[in-house]
């Protein structure tokens, strides 16, 4: 019974926020202008207003190394602008296994804007603020959306 009751809560909730996720692709550089990163951004809605869930996964071309990160972000809309900031935390691995000792972890604060073409198109610039233990980095991408 408590595995039906939360598959229906989960179902209710994918569906209640259906129309608030943000589909997209990004594109950018960690570190130094030559390390560059692809990679894909997955966002959701919250039930607070203007708050919004962010999930990424990116690879950097040059070194191999895979990254996934999750955050909070904090997105209010004016018109065609959407600024934002946000806050979350992340791993970079070689090869995704469960022996997070080969993981690098870190923490980041960053911010930027979604330009809307449509209501559901935008292009996205962003600057994040990477902390690894004892190394500190700077990722700056750009992304096209698709907001659902």
């Amino acid at each position: 019974m408590t595995k039906r009751a939360l598959l229906f809560l989960a179902a209710v909730l994918v569906s209640l926020h259906s129309s608030a996720l943000d589909l997209g692709v990004v594109a950018g550089s960690v570190g130094r202008p030559s390390s560059f990163l692809y990679g894909l951004s997955l966002g959701s809605g919250t039930f607070v207003p203007l708050v919004k869930l962010e999930f990424e996964g990116t690879r950097t071309s040059e070194t191999g190394w895979n990254s996934l990160s999750a955050a909070v972000k904090v997105r209010p809309k004016f018109g065609r602008l959407a600024p934002y900031a946000l806050l979350g935390a992340g791993g970079e691995f070689a090869k995704l296994s469960f022996r997070f000792s080969e993981y690098d972890f870190y923490t980041f604060v960053g911010g930027g804007l979604h330009l809307f073409f449509a209501p559901i198109i935008s292009l996205r610039a962003d600057a994040r603020f990477l902390h690894f233990s004892g190394l500190n980095r700077t990722r700056i991408s750009g992304g096209v959306f698709i907001h659902l």
